[in-house]
């Protein structure tokens, strides 16, 4: 049977602790695409400069290292995964005040397109870890009336 736990105590969402990112920069080994470190930096990039905090938070710099990077075939189409480690450093001491790592993984049939997938994949979890917002796009704008 298959079970699943946490470690840490449960949260509500008033009493996580969030932060002010005010940048990210994504590092990874020479072996890693390009295109693939572009792309995520591209995405919580804009997420970062969408978000606007209501109140004063502890202000801080992400860095978010791709350790390693895997593709290959998988039955149909094509399989990536990514470890990846997130820290946030403060802005005023250069002090590690979060840390969060995790492994993406995406499937997908289209082989040139794998690269994007698996950015959007590490920076959409980006994202929900330090609850930045999503930039609007011509699509969510008109799902949500906004066009």
């Amino acid at each position: 049977m298959l079970m699943s736990f946490r470690l840490e105590p449960e949260m509500s969402e008033g009493e996580r602790l969030m932060y002010d990112v005010r940048g990210a920069f994504v590092a990874a080994k020479p072996d890693v695409p390009a295109e693939l470190m572009q792309s995520v930096q591209y995405h919580i990039s804009n997420a970062i400069a969408s978000t606007k905090r209501d109140k004063n938070r502890p202000r801080v710099v992400l860095t978010i290292r791709l350790l390693s990077v895997t593709t290959g075939t998988f039955m149909f189409g094509e399989r990536a995964s990514a470890r990846v480690v997130v820290r946030a450093a403060a802005v005023q001491t250069g002090e590690v005040v979060a840390e969060t790592k995790f492994m993406a993984t995406i499937v997908g049939i289209d082989k040139a397109a794998i690269d994007e997938e698996l950015a959007y994949g590490i920076s959409e979890r980006v994202i929900a870890e330090f609850r930045l917002n999503r930039p609007a796009t011509l699509a969510t704008a008109l799902s949500s009336g906004r066009f």
